[in-house]
């Protein structure tokens, strides 16, 4: 797949992926954000994967930069384009899922997770951007994201 692709030829983005991901998972911010660090330097941000990118946006989000997030999750979102949606057995399972953890919006993406992970990488990308934007107050931008996140019942 591409959208995983596009990070893996650069010579920062295997190093930091697995790492960066092991950090947040953690909750070790702080290393999170020495790993981050490279990867947010201008001329970086355009080999990034999605799920690097969203970890980037999410270790921004930590630290209250919630514009800066936005600027990452807004590429990971480009990169994704259009993904196909969930069938009925996945969609069923997911939204189990999704009321059992409302912790979910805050976790890592794992770099690894592979194909057929895209409609989740979205879902999971607009979570956050919706979380941005309502720190921000910022909730007329944020309406069509809530509304994208509502057919999944993922409220904010």
């Amino acid at each position: 797949m591409a959208f995983l692709e596009n990070g893996k030829g650069t010579e920062i983005c295997p190093a930091a992926d697995r790492p960066l991901y092991r950090a947040l998972a953690a909750g070790d911010y702080a290393g999170a954000w020495l790993l981050a660090c490279p990867l947010l330097e201008p001329g970086r941000l355009d080999g990034l994967s999605v799920p690097t990118a969203f970890n980037c946006g999410l270790c921004l989000f930590w630290l209250g930069e919630y514009e800066r997030a936005l600027v990452l999750l807004e590429q990971a979102e480009q990169s994704l384009g259009s993904p196909v949606g969930l069938n009925a057995v996945e969609r069923k399972g997911f939204l189990q899922a999704v009321s059992a953890s409302k912790d979910t919006a805050l976790l890592p993406l794992d770099p690894e997770g592979g194909e057929g992970m895209e409609r989740y990488y979205l879902i999971r990308v607009r979570w956050l951007t919706a979380l941005c934007l309502t720190r921000l107050d910022r909730r007329q931008e944020a309406a069509p994201v809530l509304r994208f996140l509502e057919q999944y019942h993922i409220e904010i």
